[in-house]
């Protein structure tokens, strides 16, 4: 029997075993001419269809080479991205927090730019899985440098989500969901931002029962300031009521009129007569009532709750005669007057509040200046007019006079203690409207797994533009700490794509 010798044949599984570079080798010497399909398997010790296979991939990556470049004649690549289930978990994020995009958009925009199919679960997965990453981080934030706090609540499908916001970094230490937003439930918030190490100078809110009776129980010596913002607005409603109903006098005397002309053709004015006169007269009286409300609304918002104006003593007699003037109006015309007297009556004391701080601030100015706190009281009244106007040139030259070399430097500090002074809970309000176009994504119950992603996502991201320049480029995590930190997809462990050098 004839042995058949077996000992050049090639082994079954020794192409397995050949690494990446030898693969390229041996395609690269199979286009290469100098040596023949059948000498390159033994010289190799695999198969001839082997050595074609590395062919044919050098052959088709060549060609794929030359039709890339012919695709982008004319058009520059500037990078190549390399997309990894990485790349995808942060590609989600950022469509919905920066993009502010649905899950079914997310999904879209995958499927049109990648061609790539994401289900809405895995949304919801890569969603839920970094929520546990931003707990652990506002378990360590320190709060002990927010100095003025405002407190608010916005609602979300009728469930209250209790808001807090720092007033000079805008950096936000509460964002919660609630049941309630009663007494009890605004201490538990604040004891526990209190264990963060949070103890404002001064806090600003509204006159809600429940914020400030859990504020009275937390923080009893640190003041509550009523808000500004929504004395101001409720009066301007008032005005708006009372124009409105002026301008329904005029057209309702209009219509009175057209009716006595015909009266008068068919020889038939008795009916009309009286009817005319009242209506007249009932213009007359809500002419004389609108524009008194339109004085008084802006007496009370350019002059008493404005920053610039005069000093405090000024501004509670100027209250006063708006509150005695509103009363006698009421007693004409009690709709709505009478109810926004009551609430300014009960609010004098906590509106005009950040008079006292600015009363303080300007006492130290004096005293550096050995002058009487009046003369910067003075100084502030001009800094409502234009600057560089004829109003603001006429009133400052006295006060030029007065301070001589000085009053560049006293007016900038007490410009700088004007804005440094706040009146008003105007951040929260633009932070809730900024939140409602996140909530506007959620159909249902937000969740505080969703929130405190959020949360950690607005105080992390930069502030692409703000009327303080001093803010710009920063983030207000960076503003309250003065530390600077990773980009926030770094700090949840992700790995950013950078372009190479």
């Amino acid at each position: 029997m004839e042995l058949i010798n077996i000992s050049n044949k090639p082994a079954q599984c020794a192409a397995k075993l050949i690494s990446n570079d030898e693969r390229k080798n041996i395609g690269l010497q199979s286009i290469s001419n100098l040596q023949t399909i059948t000498e390159i398997a033994a010289s190799q010790n695999v198969s001839r269809k082997f050595v074609y296979q590395q062919k044919n991939k050098i052959c088709s990556a060549a060609d794929a080479a030359f039709a890339e470049h012919e695709t982008c004649a004319g058009e520059q690549v500037l990078f190549w991205l390399p997309v990894t289930k990485s790349w995808l978990h942060q590609f989600i994020i950022v469509l919905i927090f920066d993009c502010r995009a649905t899950f079914r958009c997310v999904i879209k925009a995958a499927m049109s730019l990648l061609d790539y199919v994401i289900s809405i679960g895995t949304i919801f997965n890569v969603m839920k899985s970094v929520s546990v990453d931003f707990q652990n981080i506002h378990e360590k934030e320190d709060l002990s440098s927010v100095k003025l706090g405002t407190n608010d609540k916005t609602f979300h499908h009728n469930d209250p989500v209790l808001t807090g916001v720092d007033v000079t970094s805008l950096y936000c230490y509460l964002l919660s969901q609630e049941s309630r937003r009663d007494g009890d439930t605004w201490g538990i918030k604040l004891l526990e931002l209190k264990d963060k190490g949070y103890d404002p100078d001064r806090i600003f809110a509204d006159d809600g029962d429940g914020l400030r009776a859990g504020h009275k129980i937390v923080f009893p010596e640190t003041p509550c300031d009523e808000n500004v913002f929504h004395a101001i607005k409720l009066m301007k409603e008032m005005c708006r009521y009372f124009r409105n109903r002026f301008k329904s006098a005029i057209t309702y005397r209009k219509d009175q009129e057209q009716k006595m002309l015909k009266a008068k053709e068919r020889g038939n004015t008795q009916k009309y007569s009286r009817i005319l006169g009242m209506s007249r007269q009932y213009e007359f009286s809500m002419q004389n009532l609108s524009e008194t409300i339109t004085t008084l609304v802006c007496l009370m918002e350019h002059d008493v709750l404005n920053k610039a104006g005069p000093n405090t003593a000024n501004r509670y007699e100027l209250y006063n005669f708006i509150l005695d003037e509103l009363l006698q109006l009421s007693k004409i015309h009690p709709h709505r007057i009478h109810s926004v007297w009551t609430t300014l009556k009960n609010q004098k004391h906590l509106l005009l509040a950040f008079t006292g701080v600015l009363n303080d601030k300007f006492e130290a100015i004096a005293e550096r200046f050995s002058t009487s706190v009046e003369n910067i009281w003075k100084v502030c009244e001009p800094q409502r007019c234009n600057y560089g106007g004829s109003k603001y040139a006429i009133r400052s030259i006295p006060l030029q006079l007065l301070f001589k070399d000085d009053f560049d430097l006293v007016e900038n500090l007490v410009i700088e203690a004007m804005n440094t002074t706040e009146r008003t809970s105007s951040m929260v309000e633009n932070f809730h409207s900024h939140l409602k176009m996140y909530f506007f994504l959620r159909k249902t119950t937000l969740g505080n797994d969703y929130l405190d992603v959020l949360r950690f996502y607005i105080n992390h991201t930069t502030f692409m533009r703000s009327e303080n320049p001093d803010r710009v480029g920063k983030t207000p995590a960076e503003i309250l700490t003065g530390k600077k930190h990773p980009h926030w997809l770094e700090m949840l462990g992700y790995n950013r794509f950078k372009q190479a050098a």
